[in-house]
């Protein structure tokens, strides 16, 4: 519901595109990526209020909001109307994905907390694998159709309300407010917000550029999009479904490293790619690489935030984590004015995996020590 928020609807923007065809294209790649930049500016604010008015009623409202402002857009024909509805489902998304992972931490802690770590990653990732397939379907029959795919949010609120419970506060406001002052590591999460970013970005290269690059190449069906695209959630679903496993044999900055040189090949494959199963195999490779990222930063946060302000750092973290899906476009605009093609845009993205690398090795072994033994 929350990382795919945006994807759902890739497969019908072609529909979109030719509904508003009046409407500048600016407007149109906005219905894609509006949610992501609300996400960035609410996400922060959705951390503070969880922190001091409560978990489950915050999430209650913002699982109401998605639902009904995200399906709105099946029934609206103003694209003014319809980036508003965008808007108010990012939202929403703000406050669902800060909370949800902050329940995380408050349920519970040590290896436990690692292992569902890992099983909260691979369900957003397996989401995009259902949502985007039916996003596809959905989007032959219509361009309107994928938005029914946000519903979701109201269909769980019965689930939400018999399931979750808000967690108990070991000190009243008082006497929080009479507490000395919370010392949070700012290099360290500011690393952490900054990795989340980029592969967010990564990421999102797929769902957002794959479709026009599968396009050069004569495959226009909304089907065969989504299933492209869905490869790179799929192969994401079940590294993070490994997460546990892979964080017993390696340390946080083994991990990061791997992920950077496995979604250098997939981007690498990606960018040669001729042919559509081509495509699909560099998706997959990616995914598999990228579906390490959410997992070991979640968990990395986990440890080094203090708990009286959890919430604020992972509204900070999907604030980043967002950031990074809204500026992809517009990082491939900027660099297709120097490149010749998409598959060069894929590229170039996969030698910069491989500096990230670098420089996360080079830091492990310096500013980052300790990080490199957890």
């Amino acid at each position: 519901m929350t990382v795919m928020s945006g994807a759902i609807i890739s497969p019908a923007l072609p529909g979109i595109g030719r509904f508003y065809a009046d409407a500048p294209q600016v407007l149109i790649q906005l219905i894609l990526t509006l949610p992501a930049l609300m996400i960035t500016l609410f996400s922060p604010l959705m951390g503070y209020l969880a922190d001091r008015f409560g978990r489950k009623p915050l999430l209650i409202l913002m699982l109401s909001i998605y639902g009904l402002a995200g399906a709105s857009g099946f029934l609206i024909d103003s694209v003014n109307l319809l980036l508003a509805s965008r808007a108010l489902m990012g939202v929403a998304v703000a406050g669902i994905l800060s909370i949800s992972t902050t329940l995380v931490g408050d349920y519970f802690s040590g290896a436990e907390r690692v292992r569902f770590l890992g099983l909260q990653s691979s369900a957003m990732a397996l989401g995009g694998v259902i949502f985007i397939n039916l996003g596809g379907l959905l989007s032959d029959w219509s361009w309107r159709g994928p938005f029914l795919l946000y519903l979701t949010g109201v269909l769980l609120l019965p689930y939400a309300l018999m399931v979750l419970r808000e967690p108990h506060r070991t000190t009243s406001d008082n006497a929080a407010s009479q507490a000395p002052a919370v010392r949070l590591d700012l290099w360290r999460t500011g690393l952490a917000y900054l990795i989340g970013m980029i592969s967010m970005m990564m990421f999102y290269l797929f769902p957002a550029q794959l479709p026009f690059l599968l396009a050069s190449q004569g495959i226009e069906s909304g089907l065969a999009i989504g299933v492209a695209l869905s490869m790179a959630a799929l192969t994401a679903s079940l590294m993070s479904f490994c997460y546990a496993r892979v964080k017993a044999r390696c340390s946080v900055m083994t991990i990061y490293v791997l992920g950077f040189l496995i979604a250098a090949l997939g981007l690498f494959i990606t960018g040669a790619a001729r042919g559509y199963a081509m495509a699909m195999v560099g998706a997959a490779v990616s995914g598999l690489g990228l579906g390490l990222f959410m997992p070991n930063t979640t968990t990395w946060l986990m440890r080094i935030a203090p708990e009286r302000v959890r919430a604020r750092v992972f509204g900070g973290f999907t604030a980043t984590f967002f950031f990074g899906q809204f500026i992809s476009p517009i990082m491939v605009s900027g660099v297709s004015t120097w490149l010749d093609s998409l598959r060069e845009v894929y590229l170039a993205m996969g030698l910069l995996c491989l500096v990230l690398a670098l420089v996360l090795t080079v830091l492990s072994r310096t500013y980052l020590k300790a990080d490199s033994q957890l």
